[in-house]
């Protein structure tokens, strides 16, 4: 995973470091330069060819480095704009492209969108382990719809916080399996930029940001 901040911190501290090295090596060079200049035989002059050669040098670790510190701007710049970019997803609800999510105080809320003509639907919660450990028939009515589950098991017990997947298994009139695309609903708590990928923290786990969907109307 890459720091984004530590990034842009070491670029800028090697720039420092690389420019500082570099303009007391410049002053070294001119300050022998001049000294030889000076002290040279008239009658046999100092081939200028090997000093243009090192200043021709210096010119271009001097592009470089000054490179690297506008590279790092350029980063700080685009993170500072992507914070403020997202700020504007907290407290907010998005819909987001998974079948699981954590359960918490809240439980877990799941968007499903019911095709025409299912004649038959039922809802399963699955642990972490595979387990079925809640099930119920839904409605087949078509169109958009919600679940939600508090924790409790079939036969009434309290499920402990962690990581469940709600599956939708829907037939038709003639008993073939039909898709009912489903994604978790939750509310946006975090943001972090300190991986390679953004993510967000919601009341239904964390998720890489581009998993969401969509932004959603609170209910």
């Amino acid at each position: 995973m890459v720091d984004v901040v530590s990034t842009v911190s070491g670029i800028q501290n090697q720039a420092s470091s690389a420019s500082a090295s570099l303009s007391a090596n410049f002053d070294t060079f001119l300050n022998l330069l001049t000294a030889q200049l000076q002290n040279q035989d008239p009658l046999e002059p100092v081939d200028s060819s090997e000093f243009t050669n090192q200043l021709v040098q210096f010119s271009g670790v001097e592009q470089q480095i000054q490179t690297n510190q506008n590279i790092a701007q350029l980063i700080q710049l685009t993170n500072n704009s992507t914070v403020a970019g997202l700020s504007g997803y907290l407290g907010q609800i998005v819909e987001i492209d998974s079948l699981v999510g954590e359960l918490g105080a809240d439980g877990i809320e799941w968007r499903y969108d019911m095709p025409e003509g299912v004649k038959g639907a039922k809802v399963s919660i699955q642990d972490q382990r595979g387990n079925v450990i809640y099930s119920q028939e839904l409605s087949t009515t078509e169109g958009t719809a919600s679940f939600e589950w508090n924790g409790e098991t079939t036969n009434g017990a309290d499920r402990e916080d962690g990581f469940y997947q709600m599956i939708i298994q829907a037939t038709d009139s003639s008993g073939e399996a039909v898709n009912v695309p489903a994604r978790v609903r939750a509310q946006v708590s975090g943001i972090d930029l300190t991986t390679d990928q953004t993510a967000i923290s919601t009341t239904a786990g964390a998720f890489y940001f581009d998993q969401v969907l969509r932004l959603a109307a609170a209910s």
